[in-house]
């Protein structure tokens, strides 16, 4: 049963735009409303966006960056927390872990996108 699970996580981990689009497709289908849909897919592919960042980072500059990103997600989500309860002056963990999941979505789907530009052109420099 589990030789299927490793090739379907690599290749989400590989190409999480798959997923999200996977993800966004079944819904639609099946949910029919188009924000539902999307939020759905979202926070299906948001770890997935984490984890193929840190591995296009480990493969183009050749070192491990868990540390780092994991600073970065810590200091991202105390950075939503509190300004989530200076607006607000209450707070909802809820809330703000959502807050957090939509910006991780956002700065990772961009990184991802940034970092895959910069290693073909790498490659495709390193190759000329």
């Amino acid at each position: 049963m589990g030789d299927w699970l490793a090739p379907v996580l690599a290749t989400f981990v590989t190409l999480p735009l798959l997923l999200f689009w996977l993800v966004y497709a079944a819904m639609r289908l099946f949910g029919g409303r188009k924000r539902a849909a999307f939020y759905a897919a979202v926070n299906a592919a948001t770890a997935f966006f984490i984890a193929a960042v840190y591995f296009l980072l480990a493969v183009l500059f050749g070192k491990s960056y868990f540390v780092h990103l994991l600073l970065f997600l810590l200091g991202l989500h105390a950075a939503i927390a509190l300004g989530y309860w200076r607006k607000r002056a209450d707070f909802h963990l809820a809330a703000v872990f959502r807050l957090f999941w939509r910006a991780s979505f956002l700065i990772f789907a961009s990184l991802y996108a940034g970092l895959l530009v910069y290693g073909m052109m790498a490659r495709i420099a390193a190759v000329l």
